[in-house]
């Protein structure tokens, strides 16, 4: 999540150099762009081979400050921010798109919203857009009117890269406006305050804001063309993390297995245990209940998605130590939300909060489903059994991704243990490949539910589901319906949950981007499910159906939404959890 929004800052951020010129009309493409160019200055612009900014930000409430280092002539840039959970840097290195998050861990982005992004960053940050060999392909859309300014409209596909909308006034001739949309986010850049740099003008303000809401502002407070120590900042850096320790090198803590989901107990600021849920597609997220409870000091307002069609409002916070057995993090940030309102009704479980990427990227850890433990070791020190089919992995944002074939279709997915199905195929990639739905699939329900609420998709048996050197058949699927959230991603294929993973030994080495599999007591044996078409929530201690999928057992019994489950069998539900019932 810290990364997405930190895709986003870097992006607002950019640089476009232009400067102000006289009004005039232009019928092609062309005639914009060259008076767009002729603008900058011309030849001025041309000398500008390398920009330094620095300035103050703003990314929803939270402020600090940014620096930035373009190199105009070969692509690579890299920003560094110091605001409060947004800190850490991102970048292109000429061969990588890399992230730093607040601790100073580093990881190559090997996901393609990732290297999307790096692209449209560069390509803005250069103004290649005004080169004819560095361009790609130009349109030139239809002029638009907006508050009593007319805009030229060009759309721009960088080499490589996704379309964007830029806008650039008619009058001015300067850009003022960016659309741009990476998977399923779109974001609107504007851009203002233009100012001289060595004859380049550049725009000290920017403005993004996405389409869930989210607002990013940024103000430049000072500018250098052609900084002398330009090559010394454009490297990826190494990471320099030093928050994580485990007394004897070694933690082993008892988990339990619910709905293919891990919990376990952590402590907090020493204070405990408190119920968590380990989850690769995650990050720390602790309730808000729990966060008031240990006085924790708030900040930011952040619309976050998630697998269902709504957003929720996120706050911050420092949390001084996390506990996980023996092993101890240090000044972690949390995202703080109702999770308990959220992921707990759903989850047959209570559930204080969530922990993945943070926790993952400090050591090597060891799912043990069967043996209902979890590993903690420090990196390099817990290697997996002899003759485990060992998987590299390249992070998508901050989620494992593998090559993975559905029904002998390659493909990408990622891993995540916070999924309780096997697999949910991705709308896209199912329309893409429609052969993979089986044409008995139900209709469609409610197949999950989690942060934005639930997710809409249909359930059936998947042909074949290869991850590694191992083939499984005739695999119980959900696939998406969604048009938003997480499962609209147009990049992945699919999402391997946990009714998958519980049936190995599973151990994660972030460190070497790798992931190891040992088949377990469990790996052949039937997995039971829920045939009933329902979907159940708890509120205030009653079960409730939150759907009942047309044309089920359920449904035909004559239950619907809203009903409360009060008995069965004439027995009472009262004290049963969702996993009993």
């Amino acid at each position: 999540m810290s990364n997405s929004v930190m895709r986003a800052a870097a992006f607002a951020v950019a640089s476009l150099t232009l400067i102000l010129t006289t009004p005039s009309y232009a019928a092609t493409v062309d005639d914009v762009l060259n008076r767009a160019h002729t603008a900058l200055g011309g030849a001025a612009l041309e000398r500008v081979s390398a920009l330094y900014e620095r300035g103050t930000i703003t990314i929803t409430g939270v402020t600090g400050t940014f620096e930035q280092w373009s190199d105009t002539k070969t692509n690579r840039f890299a920003q560094y921010l110091n605001a409060g959970i947004f800190s850490g840097g991102n970048g292109f290195d000429g061969t990588d798109a890399w992230n730093q998050d607040a601790s100073g861990f580093v990881w190559v982005d090997g996901g393609q919203a990732g290297r999307y992004g790096a692209i449209e960053a560069s390509y803005l940050n250069n103004g290649d857009f005004l080169q004819p060999a560095r361009r790609g392909a130009v349109t030139l859309m239809p002029r638009q009117t907006d508050k009593g300014i007319t805009y030229d409209i060009v759309q721009a596909t960088p080499p490589g890269g996704l379309p964007l909308t830029i806008w650039i006034d008619s009058t001015t001739h300067l850009p003022a406006r960016v659309v741009s949309t990476i998977g399923i986010q779109t974001s609107t850049t504007t851009l203002s305050d233009y100012r001289s740099v060595e004859g380049a003008q550049i725009p000290y303000h920017q403005r993004q804001v996405t389409d869930t809401g989210n607002e990013f502002d940024s103000q430049t407070t000072s500018a250098q063309a052609n900084p002398p120590d330009i090559a010394a900042h454009l490297n990826k850096p190494a990471s320099q993390v030093n928050d994580a320790s485990i007394e004897g090198g070694r933690t082993v803590v008892p988990i339990d297995l619910i709905d293919n989901h891990v919990y376990l107990s952590v402590m907090l600021n020493g204070k405990g245990p408190y119920r968590f849920a380990f989850d690769t597609g995650g990050s720390n997220l602790v309730d808000t209940s729990v966060a008031q409870t240990l006085g924790l000091s708030q900040s930011g307002a952040m619309q976050g998605g998630g697998v269902g069609n709504k957003t929720e409002t996120i706050s911050f916070a420092k949390i001084a130590s996390l506990g996980i057995g023996s092993a101890t993090l240090k000044d972690q940030y949390f995202a703080i939300l109702p999770v308990r309102a959220g992921f707990s009704v759903a989850g047959g479980a209570p559930l204080d909060g969530l922990i993945g990427f943070e926790v993952l990227s400090r050591f090597t850890t060891t799912f043990d489903y069967a043996g209902k433990k979890l590993t903690l070791a420090m990196p390099g020190t817990n290697a997996p059994a002899p003759g485990a089919d060992i998987i590299p992995f390249v992070f998508n944002n901050t989620i494992p991704q593998i090559p993975c074939q559905l029904d002998a279709v390659s493909a990408n997915c990622s891993v995540d243990t916070g999924s309780r199905v096997a697999i949910s195929v991705l709308t896209k990639f199912s329309t893409d490949h429609p052969s993979v739905v089986p044409s008995d699939a139900s209709a469609v329900g409610v197949n999950g539910f989690g942060i934005g609420g639930p997710a809409l998709g249909r359930v059936g048996r998947l042909a074949s589901l290869q991850i590694g050197n191992t083939t499984l058949t005739n695999v119980i699927a959900d696939f998406s319906a969604q048009n938003k959230g997480y499962f609209a991603n147009p990049f992945i294929a699919g999402n391997i949950g946990g009714g998958v993973w519980r049936r190995f030994t599973v151990v994660f080495d972030y460190a070497k981007q790798t992931m190891a599999l040992t088949p377990n007591a469990d790996f052949s044996a039937a997995q039971p499910q829920d045939r009933s078409g329902l979907f159940l929530i708890e509120q205030a201690g009653v079960p409730v159906v939150l759907d009942a999928r047309p044309n089920t057992p359920g449904a035909q019994a004559g239950l619907a939404r809203g009903d409360a489950i009060t008995t069965i069998n004439k027995a009472s539900t009262a004290g049963m959890d969702l996993q009993q019932i």
